[in-house]
């Protein structure tokens, strides 16, 4: 049955667009996406934005973002949530947390969403069974239990002043279905046709079709608990963001980028501007609370392995080269103009960041100073550090000397440095790097390839050094699952740089479990890890973007905020 009804999306979805995407009752949402096809479509497993974008209009969370504060709100509505909670308490000793849900919410196949999916979801990934990268829960709950279909208790380890944030970070699949698709066997779950064609879903749409290196398409949930106004929801997908962004201006698409990606590149922000003031189209413009940096593996890139062994303990990873010496990291950070960076690559766009982080979020610590250039600092680092110029010849690379901690004598100072292509500015900040870096005697492989095999390089941790960005940060910068040995796992953690301080991690368990949770204390908190994490550079880092949002005047209804594209997908109408 479901089979039958998702083909006859499918052809009423081939029709429609075969006509041009007419406009008739809501019309169709039409946008663009140059990362490639989605990897999954199983919020268990997501960890892109093109991914992250699709899931969440078809599936449910544990509980609403309010758009204009980013706080987690009882009931309310967040059309990019699809929140379950209409309340909760948390006990006395802050271990118990009692959500009360909605009871009517609906599976596309009419059985009802219920505390027992959520229980569900998280026992598959407390098994260990599957490839999610959201594991860092499991650091503070202690269970999970459906005491009916409306009331979920959540116990905690410890208390934990970020137990709101985490709860609702991997996503609520359907139980009913996937016990019958799985037989119980959470190991499945990563290898199954759902995890592209989702078939039972619960959202503002359905999932329609994806048509491979083409686009991924939604239709309309006619059984959603709110009337949903528009038809569908078209992601197309463009070789880069410019090719989107003709699309745009010729009609074609009536939506820059997807709901998770403001992608009017930074070249184009200008123009945009004065073009939305002359009346041409609406945009939304605002700070970004993600940045663009680059990785460095600190572990022996030919034999990935888990930060941690089955016990816990500390495993003994081996160490790159060449950045696993922090002097490198160090020169490095000091070897190219920011300047030319944010603005040449970005167009003046951005604000260079410090550490982990943006100004807009208030576990940032705007205090420290950033890195600065000095390329003279950085070649007598790097001699400390055993690189030399061996032949006095600034265009040729630096050699290692016996005083190299882990590179072989005699072996050039060269790296791999790779970005997803399509973006624009990673592209030029690359070419920045490349030819900065070049001038001090450091050879840099850079390359351009498609996103999705560039996270499997990433999350595989076969990669020197990767250049990318992370977006919708939390506010007060925690990521114990990025800086901490918890989330060093391969083939699917976020520590893809295998980065292990073991004051960090003392500092971001403090942070956790404070008594009290006090709002001043835990920022002190955060920002004695942020200048930890600047002195160390696990990541160099570079800047946070400004962000523009853009769609058609024929968009109406569009209630957009920061990192909240459509607030109101469910109103909105798209007019011929």
């Amino acid at each position: 049955m479901h089979r039958l009804r998702r083909v006859l999306i499918v052809l009423v979805l081939v029709t429609l667009f075969a006509a041009g995407a007419s406009a008739q009752q809501g019309g169709i949402l039409i946008g663009t996406n140059f990362g490639g096809d989605p990897t999954t479509i199983n919020p268990l497993l997501t960890n892109n934005t093109v991914d992250l974008a699709l899931v969440e209009f078809m599936f449910p969370s544990l509980y609403n973002i309010n758009p204009e504060t980013r706080a987690p709100t009882k009931g309310g509505r967040n059309d990019q949530d699809n929140g379950l909670a209409l309340d909760w308490t948390i006990s006395d000793d802050g271990l118990t947390y009692t959500f009360t849900l909605r009871d009517d919410v609906t599976w596309n196949d009419g059985t009802p969403v219920t505390a027992h999916d959520y229980a569900y979801t998280f026992e598959a990934l407390a098994s260990g069974e599957t490839s999610s990268p959201r594991g860092s829960v499991l650091q503070s709950v202690e269970s999970v239990e459906a005491v009916d279909d409306t009331t979920l208790i959540v116990n905690l380890k410890l208390a934990s002043c970020r137990a709101l944030d985490e709860l609702d970070d991997f996503g609520i699949l359907p139980k009913h279905h996937f016990e019958s698709l799985t037989g119980g066997d959470f190991a499945e779950i990563d290898n199954l046709e759902y995890n592209k064609h989702p078939d039972v879903t619960s959202g503002v749409f359905n999932f329609g079709a994806l048509i491979a290196d083409e686009q991924t398409s939604m239709v309309r949930n006619d059984n959603h608990w709110m009337s949903v106004s528009p038809e569908g929801y078209i992601i197309r997908n463009v070789p880069d963001q410019l090719v989107g962004i003709e699309q745009f201006l010729a009609g074609e698409v009536n939506s820059v980028g997807t709901a998770g990606s403001a992608s009017v590149p930074a070249v184009r922000m200008q123009e945009f501007r004065e073009r939305a003031e002359a009346g041409e189209f609406q945009v939304y413009e605002y700070v970004d609370d993600g940045l663009t940096f680059v990785g460095f593996n600190l572990a022996d890139r030919t034999n990935p392995t888990d930060g941690l062994d089955e016990d816990g303990n500390p495993v003994d990873q081996g160490k790159h080269t060449l950045f696993g010496d922090i002097r490198v990291r160090q020169a490095l950070a000091q070897a190219v103009n920011y300047d030319d960076i944010i603005q040449g690559a970005a167009e003046g766009e951005g604000v260079q960041v410090n550490s982990f982080g943006t100004p807009a979020l208030w576990g940032y610590d705007s205090s420290i100073e950033p890195w600065e250039y000095n390329p003279e600092a950085a070649v007598a680092l790097l001699a400390e550090a055993g690189f030399v110029d061996h032949d006095d010849d600034a265009s040729t690379p630096l050699v290692a000397t016996e005083d190299a901690l882990y590179a072989e004598p005699g072996s050039e100072f060269a790296f791999e440095l790779l970005t997803n292509s399509g973006n624009l500015v990673r592209e030029a900040a690359g070419t920045v790097i490349q030819d900065q870096l070049g001038q001090i005697g450091i050879a840099v492989d850079f390359q351009t390839i498609e996103f999705g095999p560039l996270v499997t390089f990433l999350l595989g941790q076969d990669f020197d050094a990767i250049m990318i960005g992370f977006t919708n940060l939390a506010q007060d910068t925690d990521a114990r699952n990025v800086f901490t040995p918890v989330g060093d796992t391969v083939g699917g953690g976020f520590n893809f740089v295998s980065y292990s301080n073991d004051r960090v991690t003392e500092l971001y368990d403090e942070a956790l479990s404070l008594p009290g949770c006090d709002f001043h204390e835990r920022q002190a908190l955060y920002h004695e890890i942020s200048r930890i994490l600047h002195d160390d550079v696990p990541w160099w880092w570079l800047f946070a973007p400004f962000s523009m949002y853009a769609e058609a005047n024929s968009v109406q209804n569009w209630l957009p905020y920061a990192e909240t594209r459509y607030a109101n997908m469910a109103e909105i109408a798209i007019s011929p």
